[in-house]
């Protein structure tokens, strides 16, 4: 017997409103590791990401264009950038819902971190997170295999950027050790020539270095120094860079001196005439940090190479005064190391200031009252102590009261569990657990039975459409009921 056409024929369908579509508050995110591309003047690699970023968005009526993020000048490889951190901010406040990226390398490099925010961090807040260049949107993500390279992808990045790093770490160098190495950024009081071949003294500035040089000779200390500075009104090393156009960008607050610039100054050499190469060291694909090589033989020096500002009898004074200041801390903390190794600080990188956010300063100090010579430990403010130009009010804990604390807290959290525990034990085996495992397991026989059905269906409608009984449009049609 012939079978019977079962062809479908569809029904009039109710009309039903739309529902309301939902609107995400956007943000752009663009990253360069070098400043202002350094690759062409004609070629604005920031500005081209963003467009591209901007055309993606306007596209898209459910993408809402909030704010835009840059970090110019920033390595991929870490991700303690100003502007990503601002980005971060603004996420966690709601602000934005969406991101959007050129491609998964402006985002970051580091292939665990990145793997962290896209499978960990960004689906647990709720971000939806778009990657132009690979196709990717994790509200979209199914497992499917373009899902599945984005880990790749972000591994292939990782290896590129140690790539680069091994290469330009080569030809750096070289060049230094050929002396034909051309620093970017000049030590504060020189600029550039008109033909921008060497060095030359700005005279705007050197009067400044001169000064610091000075009072360092005359015994003043390096808050003096500061407040000195302050009070002249110097512009200091990144204000400057701005004002010659050396370097761009409002990632700066620009305000006053820090402690660390005027260390840096009374210990470079260029202020004598010496080029010297190879004071700082970095190398990603050997995974060092950016740090200052101390060892002064492993320093490239050309002597000689441009004007001096400091003579070199001043700046050995200052040098000789540093080195004693830092021997007589040594040899003090050197006399208290057995007492002070007794006082660890358990909490190392947990303990923030609950106002400004900011890191606690772990502290060892003597009790001068008492005759034993007694120490203590205390965490203090960073801010209120360290910052010159953020503020923050006086907080201060000891550490023993803070260990008690923290075990009271402890010891809470072991109560409740055990108490949960109790209650678990007593839940085992009653009635009302029998009756809600009953409930559930009827709930998954049901749902099995209906994706066996399903199952089924699917199969009788691929027959009919394999025997012609369904054309291609009845056959989708169907499947997609």
């Amino acid at each position: 017997m012939a079978r019977k056409s079962r062809k479908i024929t569809p029904a009039v369908e109710p009309v039903v409103e739309a529902a309301p579509l939902q609107i995400f508050p956007t943000a752009i995110y663009a990253r360069l590791s070098v400043e202002n591309s350094g690759k062409s003047e004609n070629v604005d690699v920031i500005a081209n990401q963003i467009e591209i970023c901007k055309s993606y968005i306007a596209d898209r009526p459910y993408l809402s264009l909030v704010d835009t993020y840059i970090d110019n000048g920033h390595t991929g490889t870490v991700f303690d950038r100003p502007e990503f951190n601002r980005l971060m901010t603004d996420i966690k406040s709601g602000r934005i819902k969406c991101l959007v990226v050129r491609d998964l390398s402006r985002f970051g490099r580091d292939y665990i971190e990145t793997g962290t925010y896209l499978e960990r961090i960004f689906p647990q807040i709720g971000l939806r997170f778009i990657a132009i260049k690979e196709n990717y949107d994790n509200f979209d993500t199914d497992g499917s295999n373009e899902s599945l390279m984005i880990p790749l992808q972000n591994m292939i990045n990782a290896l590129y950027s140690k790539d680069i790093s091994r290469k330009v770490s080569t030809a750096l160098k070289a060049q230094m050790e050929q002396g034909t190495f051309q620093k970017r950024n000049l030590p504060y009081g020189y600029r550039w020539n008109e033909e921008h071949t060497n060095m030359v003294i700005d005279e705007e500035t050197a009067s400044y270095v001169r000064l610091i040089f000075q009072r360092k000779i005359e015994g003043w200390s390096m808050p003096m120094i500061l407040d000195e500075l302050d009070r002249l009104g110097a512009p200091n090393t990144e204000l400057r860079k701005r004002q010659n156009g050396t370097r761009t960008g409002d990632g700066c607050s620009c305000k006053g001196w820090h402690k660390s610039t005027v260390y840096g100054i009374l210990t470079n050499p260029h202020y004598v005439g010496d080029t010297v190469l190879g004071r700082s060291m970095v190398a990603i694909y050997k995974g060092i940090k950016s740090h200052n090589v101390k060892d002064k033989d492993e320093w490239i020096v050309f002597p000689n190479t441009h004007e001096a500002i400091i003579s070199r009898e001043d700046f050995q004074k200052v040098q000789d005064i540093m080195n004693a200041a830092s021997e007589a801390r040594q040899t003090k903390m050197q006399k208290s190391e057995e007492i002070r190794a007794t006082l660890i600080n358990l909490f190392d990188g947990k303990i923030f200031c609950a106002d400004c956010g900011k890191r606690m300063y772990f502290h060892r100090k003597k009790v001068d009252k008492r005759k034993d010579g007694g120490w203590y430990a205390f965490y203090e403010c960073s801010t209120y102590v360290g910052r010159r130009y953020e503020h923050c009010t006086a907080h201060y804990i000891r550490q023993d009261r803070l260990e008690r604390d923290v075990l009271a807290a402890i010891q809470l959290q072991v109560k409740a569990a055990l108490d949960y525990d109790k209650l678990l034990d007593k839940l085992r085996g009653s009635e009302g657990e029998k009756n809600i495992r009953d409930k559930q397991n009827a709930l998954i026989t049901s749902l099995n039975l209906k994706l066996s059905g399903v199952s089924k269906k699917r199969t009788r409608l691929y027959e009919d459409f394999a025997e012609g009984i369904l054309d291609e449009e009845e056959y989708t049609f169907a499947k997609k009921s």
